[in-house]
């Protein structure tokens, strides 16, 4: 159920930021850290790495579907966030020794008493990241018990600590009537995926799934980060009467459009020469190509005086893909393009023949792994050393 339907605002808001360490069972763990550690926890990746999100670290009891219950009712650890650098060398000959977990989310008061009282913290989740290194961290979240999509703020105190906690400030997304320009865009959206940094801006992929009310055009989105600067607003016809939910204005822009269902089913990351965005796009239909199959395409910015661009095929196909278990990360690492699907497989693609090989597998090192790991996005981040 949408939660709201709003008028008008004013601003308020305030964001998020904690450290300490996180120490509970069972989590997933690389076979060599022995499930915990001893504070201070640390771990010793550096450099260019991939940072993706694992959004099923949860209850058993709940099928995997609720985040971990803290002592306060209402409050919760959420999903976790890991580091991985695709090209270290483990002494063991395993890949281990690529892998930590950097935290968890904790979901409590500071996303705000509505959201406690109202139980929602219990399946908020995230499902997109991007870095920048002026910027920081961003991500795309949802709201599963109230259906809404945010765009948030991710604060990590310290890159080198491990298992600590991670705030996060949201932003959701202004709903209204689909044919209302006041009606951010992506909100009717049924499936929000891709999230990258290109230069200072941050762009957002949907599916070609559309919603209630909008076409299935799959589309990629500028984000008006200057909203974000004016904080949370309160709407006379939000019902919760929530100051620490909303967006204050729209935050997804026009700025490419696939044709009806087609659109970015993965993630978005820049190209070799940081002059476009390259997405991971699959069909809603068969008729339109086949379902085990992801395409890269190009997406550049609209031609003058043009609402939208039209995203180009790059010749680059990852066959094999099955539906569901999409290749949700997308990231260019020292140059060099991998994606993560959401099982923790690991691909690597070879931009000039065109190709796309699997790369690795990590599955091994979240137990259960079919159903306690869900990679919902990547990002490439900078980390330097201790």
């Amino acid at each position: 159920m949408k939660r709201a339907f709003i008028i008008i605002g004013v601003a308020m808001g305030a964001g998020l930021v904690m450290s300490g360490c996180i120490d509970l069972e069972p989590l997933p763990a690389p076979a060599d850290d022995g499930g915990g550690c001893e504070e201070p926890c640390t771990h010793d990746l550096s450099g260019e790495l991939m940072l993706f999100v694992n959004g099923r670290l949860s209850n058993a009891d709940a099928l995997y579907q609720n985040n971990l219950s803290l002592a306060e009712p209402g409050t919760f650890i959420g999903p976790s966030l890991w580091l991985y650098d695709p090209d270290r060398e483990c002494d063991d000959g395993g890949n281990a020794c690529r892998l930590a977990e950097l935290g968890h989310l904790r979901l409590d008061e500071r996303l705000g008493q509505i959201s406690v009282q109202d139980g929602s913290l219990a399946k908020f989740t995230l499902r997109e990241l991007a870095w920048s290194p002026t910027v920081g961290l961003m991500a795309v979240t949802f709201d599963v018990k109230n259906d809404e999509w945010g765009v948030a703020r991710l604060e990590v105190e310290d890159w080198t600590a491990s298992r600590g906690e991670i705030g996060v400030e949201r932003f959701a997304l202004l709903p209204g009537d689909a044919a209302s320009p006041t009606t951010d865009p992506c909100y009717w959206q049924e499936g929000v995926s891709g999230l990258e940094f290109l230069g200072e801006e941050l762009f957002l992929g949907v599916r070609g799934m559309g919603g209630s009310g909008i076409p299935s055009n799959g589309a990629v989105y500028r984000i008006a980060l200057d909203v974000l600067d004016q904080g949370h607003c309160l709407y006379d016809n939000d019902f919760t009467h929530d100051p620490e939910y909303y967006a204050c204005d729209v935050l997804c822009r026009p700025w490419a459009e696939f044709p009806p269902q087609l659109g970015i089913a993965g993630d978005l990351a820049p190209d070799a020469d940081a002059a476009a965005l390259l997405g991971m796009v699959r069909a809603e239909s068969a008729e339109i190509m086949t379902m085990a199959r992801q395409d890269l395409y190009r997406i550049v910015a609209p031609a003058e005086g043009e609402r939208v661009s039209e995203p180009t095929f790059e010749g680059i196909s990852a066959e094999g893909i099955v539906q569901g278990v999409d290749m949700d990360g997308l990231v260019r690492i020292e140059g060099q393009l991998y994606g993560i699907d959401v099982l923790g497989k690991v691909y690597r693609f070879d931009e000039a023949a065109h190709t796309v090989t699997e790369h690795d597998d990590l599955s091994p090192h979240f137990p259960d792994y079919e159903v306690s790991l869900r990679v919902r996005g990547a990002t490439r981040v900078v980390v330097e050393g201790a």
